[in-house]
């Protein structure tokens, strides 16, 4: 009755968020609720409509009348009491938001039940329990980054968002920054082309350091030290060999030989052209002592010539337009290495940079936030850098940032505790919670990694232990239900926010699916403390091999090819039914998933053959027109 129960809620909820989601696309421009006045008429008709909808599919789906009416009557009463409380969403939004963590929420009960009463051996009991357990400690984590993505979507009101729009300095208020442009190994042109952005900066009262350390090659460091020297006093160059602790050895190192008169700096990635109102923009929230740090969008230039830069820059920008605004709101935001602009007072407070993190860049946000800096994240373009062109580097890249996150959590996990678990410090209660889950939402994916082969040696166990019992048919109608939300989910985000079409939607999913196993890896990395280089991303143009294309995805390659055998193994050697059909979909589903990192390893060499001749060395194209999101 219990398990009966459950699976009503779930299709209930289900079809209910889909419907909502329907109601949100229509009116995006809605306006938000006044605060302490909720719209009840609006409130009580869309739960009436959505989960009305949600409870003549539970009938349809053969639940009795007294079982379907009394559940949808619950939800849709626990619905409205939360939905009360989010005043600043749309009421379409603030439904869609209570149904997806409720969904979250009773898969967690209606597994165990079925666990429990499911006629299976021990074996197939203890695998399905181990997989459900891992799965269901990361809920509130995955559950909180799901919502960070989507949010932009379902709320029509911010506290802040309007407060961080560019502000022009006041007169007379121009405080001395040090800009730093950290380089190693570097294509000089590139370097040279930032520097000459850099000179035409709308501000006066700065100065530029250009960092290169450990770059033993003469013929890479030489040419811009001396376009330093031409581009007059202003700019600074400082070479040094060496050093340990990467890109924040190297800043930590530099420090001594800032100017002593400036009050802030700001850090440019070596092939990044800045917008000239870049500094006369940001430097006016400074006036606020509590500011600790501004920081820009991280956006890219010159890919939409490569179908394989247009798919990373599709999966990167997402990121900058909606988890940004949401960690912006909860005093929460992160900086990135790059268009950041950090009150120097603030960074000597906090001990400078951190040597032991791949990620230094966000790291600090956290420290300066526990010290009781405020942050502000604007979410104007101004600037942009050269994109990776490889999956190799690609990989790399997001290796390093899933990397830091981890190392992030596990040292400052008493940061984010409650009460005498914790240490002291100025983080509030959401602040804890989202810079935790900075770093947990990675532990989770290395987690999900780990448990992966539970599935394929339960697929197996479960005919020679004749383990025949199946879940109920109707549990495909929630699956695929959440499944069409999560796609109009994506779809009205890349074109309601970003702008951009489903084409764009589609490669961001094709990015994502192909990054899953080294995200995993990572995390696994770092929770068990194996040691990681700091990876920088590569700007020298190389040709790879064609066996170099195929090694560099090959385990992605491996697993994709074992998991579709699984999936055809499902089909055949399973009774055929809803468990047979379930493993099998399950098994396609992630061998597809794998064969996206061969397939984008292939996509990304074969537009670099094509485009060897076409550019030079470097991509130096025409600087863009700023301002815009990409």
């Amino acid at each position: 009755m219990i398990t009966s129960m459950l699976t009503t809620a779930l299709i209930v909820l289900a079809i209910a968020q889909l419907v909502a989601l329907i109601l949100l696309s229509k009116d995006l421009n809605g306006r938000a609720r006044k605060h302490g006045s909720p719209d009840w008429t609006a409130i009580s008709s869309t739960h009436v409509l959505c989960f009305g909808a949600g409870g003549l599919a539970s009938l349809a789906a053969g639940y009795g009348a007294g079982v379907s009416v009394a559940v949808t009557v619950t939800v849709m009463a626990v619905s409205m009491v939360i939905t009360r409380l989010l005043l600043n969403y749309r009421t379409a939004g603030a439904l869609v938001s209570v149904t997806m963590v409720l969904l979250k929420i009773l898969a967690v009960p209606w597994s165990v039940m079925f666990i429990i009463n499911i006629e299976a051996s021990a074996l197939t009991k203890i695998l399905l329990a181990t997989g459900c357990a891992v799965t269901a400690v990361f809920i509130p984590a995955s559950l909180l980054k799901e919502m960070q993505g989507w949010e932009v979507l379902l709320r029509s009101r911010w506290r802040k968002r309007a407060a961080t729009e560019p502000r022009p300095r006041p007169a007379g208020y121009a405080p001395m920054v040090s800009v730093q442009v950290p380089i190693h190994a570097e294509p000089p042109d590139v370097v040279c082309r930032t520097l000459d952005a850099l000179s035409r900066l709308n501000y006066s009262n700065y100065e530029v350091l250009v960092i290169d350390n450990n770059t033993s090659d003469e013929r890479l460091w030489r040419p811009v030290e001396a376009h330093c020297a031409l581009l007059g006093p202003q700019f600074r160059f400082l070479h040094v060999e060496g050093i340990t602790g990467a890109k924040a050895g190297a800043l930590n190192w530099a420090r001594p030989y800032i100017d002593p008169r400036a009050e802030l700096m700001a850090l440019v990635d070596a092939d990044y052209l800045v917008d000239p109102d870049w500094l006369h923009h940001t430097v006016g929230y400074f006036k606020d002592p509590t500011v600790g740090f501004v920081q820009c969008p991280q956006a890219y230039r010159d890919y939409e010539s490569s179908s394989f830069t247009r798919i990373a820059n599709a999966e990167y920008v997402a990121f900058f337009a909606a988890d940004m605004i949401a960690l912006n709101e909860r005093g929460a935001g992160l900086t990135v290495g790059t268009m950041s602009v950090i009150r120097l007072a603030a960074l000597d407070t906090v001990g400078g940079w951190a040597e032991w993190c791949v990620t230094e860049d966000s790291e600090l946000s956290t420290r300066l936030h526990a010290k009781g800096y405020t942050s502000v994240y604007i979410e104007r373009a101004y600037g942009r850098g050269l994109i990776p062109e490889t999956w190799e580097s690609y990989k790399k890249q997001r290796f390093r940032w899933t990397y830091g996150p981890v190392q992030e959590f596990l040292t400052h996990a008493r940061l984010f505790m409650p009460g005498k678990l914790g240490r002291t410090s100025s983080l509030n209660f959401r602040q804890r919670i989202y810079h935790a889950s900075h770093g947990l939402k990675d532990i989770g994916a290395g987690f999900n990694l780990l448990i992966l082969p539970l599935w394929p040696v339960l697929l197996l166990s479960m005919p020679m232990s004749g383990d025949t019992q199946i879940p109920p048919i109707t549990l495909i109608l929630p699956f695929l239900t959440s499944s069409a939300s999560k796609f109009i989910l994506g779809w009205l985000l890349y074109r309601r926010v970003l702008g951009s079409t489903i084409g764009d939607m589609f490669r961001s999913q094709i990015a994502q699916a192909a990054l899953s196993y080294v995200i995993g890896k990572s995390a696994l990395f770092a929770i068990f403390g194996k040691p990681a280089k700091w990876y920088r991303t590569d700007k020298l143009r190389r040709m790879q091999s064609l066996t170099r294309v195929v090694s560099s995805a090959g385990a992605e390659t491996l697993l994709s090819v074992l998991f579709l055998v699984f999936a055809v193994v499902a089909f055949t050697v399973l009774p055929l039914g809803t468990a047979s059909i379930a493993m099998a979909i399950g098994c396609l589903h992630q061998g597809v998933r794998f064969a996206a990192a061969p397939a984008l390893s292939y996509i990304a060499e074969r537009a670099q053959r094509r485009q060897e001749y076409r550019k030079p060395a470097g991509r130096l194209s025409a600087i863009p027109t700023l301002g815009q999101a990409a």
